[in-house]
């Protein structure tokens, strides 16, 4: 195959990938704590050196990836006992069936074991393991569970050295990699009633489509443009 049928090909490929991204970022403006996916092309001195290298001419150049933006999303108040906001740097830990994982959504509610639980139903953890929060229990600021006066538990928040090695589940949670593990933050900082939203912003994305519309278009006229001129090579040819 030709090359340039080659390098419109691949460029409408990852093209399809960073709208993929840019997709699932809109659709997940409303939902707390959700942390968007910037979609990342390679290097132009790495797909430059790849092309040189005669064991990978064969191949395509490495497809657009993705990392996570870890910003904070906006806080807004909820009136809500069982809503939390951390301050600062940190995750909650939940107990999943593929092990545990990391949020930064507090939108928890309590369920019929008395487990603080988040809306998936995974068991939000304590210093203790799965927090239970018995009826007229509350959480404070400092994230400690208080029933009639008494400290009965404390919420767990983590932090990661480096955040970035954290990718997301399918259900949406943040794993970290392979041996990045994270450390208890001793002094938890939550703003009760309050919810932290998502950290999209719909005009950035929406600007993000279209240049990446406009770009799988041109792609797309380069590809067509280079097989009518193909195909008129090989009519004249015929002609002779």
């Amino acid at each position: 195959m030709s090359n340039a049928f080659v390098a419109a090909i691949h460029s409408m490929q990852n093209d399809m990938r960073t709208m993929e991204t840019v997709s699932q970022n809109m659709v997940n403006i409303a939902t707390p704590g959700y942390k968007r996916a910037i979609a990342i092309a390679p290097a132009f001195g790495e797909a430059l050196a790849q092309a040189q290298a005669p064991a990978l001419q064969a191949q395509l150049p490495a497809a657009v990836s993705s990392v996570l933006d870890l910003s904070s999303g906006t806080v807004k108040q909820t009136g809500q006992a069982l809503d939390l906001a951390i301050s600062g740097d940190g995750f909650f830990e939940l107990e999943t069936p593929e092990g545990l994982a990391y949020t930064r959504a507090g939108d928890f509610r309590r369920d019929a074991q008395g487990r603080l639980v988040s809306q998936q139903g995974f068991a939000v953890q304590g210093l203790g393991g799965a927090l239970q929060m018995g009826p007229g229990a509350t959480i404070d600021a400092q994230g400690r569970v208080m029933h009639d006066g008494r400290e009965v538990g404390q919420l767990k928040l983590v932090r990661f050295a480096n955040p970035k090695l954290l990718h997301k589940t399918g259900a949406g949670l943040l794993q970290p990699a392979s041996g990045a593990a994270g450390t208890t933050d001793p002094r938890p900082e939550l703003q009760v009633g309050f919810l932290e939203g998502s950290n999209v912003t719909p005009m950035r994305e929406m600007v993000a489509l279209m240049q990446t519309t406009r770009h799988f278009e041109a792609a797309q006229k380069l590809y067509q443009g280079y097989d009518e001129a193909l195909g008129s090579a090989i009519q004249k040819l015929g002609q002779f």
